[in-house]
């Protein structure tokens, strides 16, 4: 069985965009204390919840956990953003994914038109095939029993996915599927791309080098 887990924080537009996709399949969607309406859309749509404290690494944890209750060992995970919209023809591609029982990641595609978002289509790739490292929204197809072998993911507000799939580097070969998750960047474009691109990389890079997710967070939110 296949569930998907979505982390949340006044995500209601998001969800009411993704949500009709995953119509008729097993979703958790892990909520950090949302004010809007996200609960309400995901309780309507069929959706089990999960609320706990905020911050990606911990709610994605708990959703994990929460689907493990009531699941089998030979389940599989589909973590995605809220903010992402998945491609037609993705059941079959995730279900020939779980045969090969390796772990997956979508490429990724802007959903924008023009030179900018064709670049940034272009440099994510770069970045996936140059250093293995594709970032959370472009989802993690995994089976429950790897997912549990490396530990799951660590309860950061922030790199919790580059941290998770670097211990997975150390005992599988993370691959691309052969479609694309379109992703929301219009904070991108508010901030700048080439600003907003540039900042992310030198928190990368700082994070790399030993900085703490706290220091990290304060320069992210800044």
């Amino acid at each position: 069985m296949l569930t998907v887990i979505i982390p949340t924080f006044q995500a209601e537009q998001a969800l009411m965009r993704v949500l009709p996709q995953l119509l008729g399949q097993r979703v958790i969607v892990s909520d950090g204390g949302s004010t809007d309406d996200t609960l309400t859309c995901a309780v309507r749509a069929g959706a089990v919840l999960a609320v706990g404290v905020r911050g990606r690494g911990a709610q994605l944890k708990l959703g994990a956990k929460l689907a493990a209750l009531s699941g089998g060992t030979g389940d599989w995970y589909l973590f995605l953003h809220a903010d992402s919209q998945l491609p037609d023809g993705w059941r079959d591609v995730v279900h020939d994914a779980m045969q090969q029982d390796a772990p997956r990641y979508f490429r990724f595609k802007a959903d924008a038109s023009g030179l900018k978002s064709l670049f940034m289509n272009r440099m994510v790739a770069l970045r996936c095939w140059a250093l293995g490292l594709p970032y959370g929204d472009q989802g993690l197809l995994i089976s429950r029993a790897l997912y549990e072998r490396v530990g799951g993911h660590a309860k950061m507000a922030l790199f919790e996915d580059v941290e998770l799939i670097e211990r997975l580097k150390k005992v599988a070969t993370v691959r691309p599927l052969p479609l694309a998750l379109t992703t929301d960047v219009s904070k991108h474009w508010q901030d700048g791309l080439w600003r907003r691109g540039l900042r992310n990389l030198g928190l990368l890079w700082r994070y790399k080098h030993g900085a703490t997710v706290s220091e990290l967070l304060k320069a992210y939110t800044k």
